[in-house]
């Protein structure tokens, strides 16, 4: 898993740098992210959108994923308001769902998850190892994750020197 790719594809797909569509399509093959999307909201097993993905005849696993889930006790009421990805972020729990459907209903995904949302790409941890899977954030959120990875001040507010 090369943390430096993923990096590189997530600033394209939030539109920071301009898209490589050979790197990104070769990469999510290759590291069978194609095949896999990590759920930590909505779409979970046994979550208000899960039907989204059951006719899609996939299989679930447990996993977690680095980020910052935005007022992570909504989710617990099913609103989950996103969350903020960032390969330096707190190691969350989540669900992987995977199946070779995925690579003809991504589009669908997409739509329904809206512009507010962006499919990004994550690295994870199994009992089976690591992996890398695509993921639903917040778009504006994890833009500004990524620009303070650049070492950029994101914040409001403003440094004064004397």
């Amino acid at each position: 898993m090369s943390l430096d790719k993923i990096i590189k594809i997530n600033r394209q797909r939030v539109g920071l740098d301009e898209v490589d569509t050979n790197l990104d399509q070769q990469f999510s093959i290759s590291s069978g992210a194609m095949t896999r999307l990590l759920v930590y909201g909505r779409m979970r097993p046994g979550g208000p959108d899960e039907h989204h993905l059951t006719p899609l005849d996939g299989v679930w696993h447990a996993a977690s994923f680095p980020g910052y889930i935005q007022n992570e006790s909504a989710c617990a009421l099913d609103v989950c308001p996103g969350l903020a990805w960032t390969p330096t972020g707190t190691w969350n729990e989540g669900f992987i769902f995977e199946t070779e459907r995925l690579k003809d209903h991504w589009s669908v995904l997409d739509a329904k998850e809206g512009e507010d949302f962006s499919r990004l790409l994550t690295p994870l941890r199994t009992d089976a190892g690591d992996l890398v899977a695509n993921i639903y954030v917040s778009k504006d959120a994890s833009i500004a994750q990524l620009h303070m990875l650049d070492g950029m001040n994101v914040h409001d507010d403003v440094d004064f020197r004397s």
